[in-house]
């Protein structure tokens, strides 16, 4: 007579496999990089449209905040160019309109060259009393920089969060399969059933993630996927893709072997899973994650407000950086970076 040994018949339960860590570095370092590109990719549509008639009234119009602001032609008594230069020396021009009683209405910044050209124009309509219809737009090469950044914000968002989500595994047919499901945000993506006939086994098979934008010396993160190993020694993956980390996939296949009713053996994955040791960060590393996080919190709280005040209605993309701005923007921002690295970089169990 041939022995066949049984499939799990009394085998039952569940087993939540997950949620898988991230790379918080590479988060923290995306924020600002989507913000960035939400903010030069907003600046690429903005666009100031000045038109004006004689005997009546000028109307300028910001694409970008959505305003008009409307003046007799009358009151328009002259214009000028400022000349403001950046950080690595490029120089730009905003056309300033002066107005009666010493009121001015600065223009979106353009070239100098182009601030230039609609002065002239704005000032040959002044003298000849003439209709005067001019556009300023922003350069055309902000675009491709605003969805540039966006790309790559992205890339390191979703290599950083890759994995996302946890595995539910339940024994299902009375022992004979086991239904693994994905979630994702509590949502199921996916779902497949695996047979446990002849199982003997459960192991954590190793692999790569395949991250893009991988920095010099920075080191893969780990990563692996349950498979089940028959008498044979065949194996069977539970999934086709692997997940980021090491003892979460140690420790859901010690629970599973438990549901299983298979004894723990040599150098198995209860072993393993033992031998790891709480995760810490070394100081060197949170004192950069912590820098960093002063950094990005910065430059996001500084773009978070400054988006919201030209929503409101209350900042113009013109006008040049108040104090007020600066500090609560960039202060609480790096309040909250901070506070965000502590939290990011405090000792946890094996992951």
């Amino acid at each position: 007579m041939v022995f066949r040994e049984p499939a799990f018949r009394r085998a039952s339960g569940s087993v939540v496999h997950g949620p898988f860590p991230i790379r918080a570095a590479r988060l923290l370092v995306s924020i600002p990089l989507l913000l960035a590109a939400i903010i030069v990719t907003a600046l690429s549509f903005s666009k100031d449209h000045l038109a004006c008639t004689p005997g009546a009234r000028c109307v300028l119009t910001r694409a970008l905040a959505s305003r008009t602001t409307g003046f007799p032609m009358a009151s328009l008594r002259d214009v000028r160019v400022d000349v403001r230069r950046g950080s690595k020396g490029g120089v730009q021009g905003a056309v300033v309109l002066v107005l009666d009683g010493g009121h001015q209405l600065s223009l979106q910044q353009v070239s100098h060259e182009r601030a230039t050209e609609v002065a002239a124009a704005v000032r040959a309509g002044i003298a000849g009393q003439q209709p005067i219809d001019v556009t300023l737009r922003s350069p055309w090469w902000v675009l491709p920089l605003g969805l540039g950044l966006l790309a790559m914000a992205l890339t390191m968002a979703y290599s950083a969060t890759k994995g996302l989500g946890r595995l539910h595994l339940e024994i299902t047919r009375g022992g004979a399969a086991l239904r693994v499901r994905r979630l994702v945000l509590g949502i199921p993506v996916s779902s497949d059933e695996v047979s446990l006939e002849g199982v003997t086994d459960v192991r954590v098979e190793g692999g790569k993630l395949g991250e893009p934008l991988l920095g010099r010396g920075e080191a893969p993160t780990p990563a692996g996927r349950l498979v089940l190993v028959d008498r044979s020694g065949a194996t069977r993956p539970l999934t086709a893709a692997v997940f980021p980390g090491k003892a979460v996939h140690l420790r859901a296949a010690s629970e599973l072997r438990q549901l299983l009713g298979l004894a723990p053996q040599r150098h198995g994955v209860e072993e393993q899973l033992a031998a790891l040791r709480p995760t810490t960060t070394p100081l060197g590393t949170r004192i950069v994650v912590l820098w960093v996080g002063v950094c990005v919190g910065a430059v996001a709280g500084l773009g978070v407000l400054g988006l919201a005040g030209v929503a409101l209605g209350l900042v113009r993309t013109s006008d040049p950086m108040e104090p007020w701005l600066l500090v609560t923007g960039s202060g609480g921002g790096a309040i909250a970076g901070v506070a965000l690295a502590v939290y990011l970089t405090r000792r946890q169990p094996p992951r």
